[in-house]
Order: structure tokens, then C-alpha cells, then sequence
């Protein structure tokens, strides 16, 4: 039987998502030079997931790595090259990836009542609902 843990935060950006979970266990950004434009794949040398595609996933981590340009490119990969996650999770959310999540219209979490990065585990597949910015966010945990 699969295991479900409930974790709630706060939204950041609102919205729904089901998606599995991609873990980063370190800063994360969405720049170009991070992040493929064209195919959504990690390009940075030493960090998880290197080769693999955020297309589609609900991407998880502790805080951003960057400059401004991240908003940017997070809306560039999820509304215009169709290559982003569907939605992002983080410890702490820094406001250029809030503006680039709710620019991309994809849910976005964070102060969590446990810690995303040890309580999400690659592959789970998640069920995100945020449905008011400001206000209590849920995100349903399913391990198998």
C-alpha cells in the first residue's frame, strides 16, 4: 500500500499540480545557464540531476541561486518552450522566483511545517493545492 504524509506551507503563487518530485539538495536557479531554455534540462556541473529534464516535475530545493534573470527564464521554460515543472517547492521562496512562478502560473510553496528537502524523496509523486496566495497551501505526499 502507499505511504501519503501531508505537508502544509504557505502559497507563494496559487494553483493546483500533480507531478512527480524532482530533489535538489542544494541552491537552485533557473537562468539559462542553469537550466536548458529548449529542452528544461540541469546544465550546471555539480549539481543534482545533471542531464535531466524539470520538464513536467514538481521541483523541490532550498532556496534560489541566481540574479533577476531567473524569473524570467522560469516563465520563458514553463510558458514559451514548454520545457518547465509544473510547480516548485522551496524552504524559503526568493521573490524572483515568486514573480516567475506566478508569471507562469504554476503553484509555488514554501514555509513548510516539516522540511521539504528531507521529507520529498525523488520520484513520490505529488498533489500540490494552493489556492490563495498568503494562505495555507497543502501538498500530498504519495511513496510507494
Amino acid at each position: 500500500m502507499a505511504e501519503k504524509i501531508v505537508l502544509t506551507g504557505i502559497a507563494r503563487s496559487k494553483g493546483k499540480a500533480k507531478a512527480e518530485a524532482m530533489v535538489f539538495s542544494h541552491r537552485f536557479g533557473w537562468a539559462f545557464n542553469h537550466v536548458g531554455n529548449e529542452d528544461g534540462k540541469i546544465m550546471t556541473a555539480g549539481w543534482d540531476h545533471l542531464g535531466e529534464s524539470v520538464e513536467g516535475k514538481v521541483v523541490v530545493y532550498p532556496t534560489v541561486t541566481g540574479s533577476t534573470s531567473g524569473a524570467v527564464s522560469l516563465y520563458y521554460k514553463v510558458k514559451q518552450a514548454k520545457h518547465g515543472p509544473v510547480a516548485i517547492l522551496c524552504r524559503s521562496i526568493f521573490p524572483f522566483d515568486i514573480s516567475g512562478a506566478i508569471a507562469s502560473e504554476i503553484p509555488a510553496i514554501d514555509t513548510f511545517d516539516k522540511d521539504p528537502i528531507t521529507t520529498i524523496k525523488d520520484g513520490d509523486m505529488l498533489e500540490i493545492d494552493a489556492p490563495k496566495v498568503g494562505q495555507k497551501a497543502t501538498v500530498t505526499i504519495t511513496r510507494k
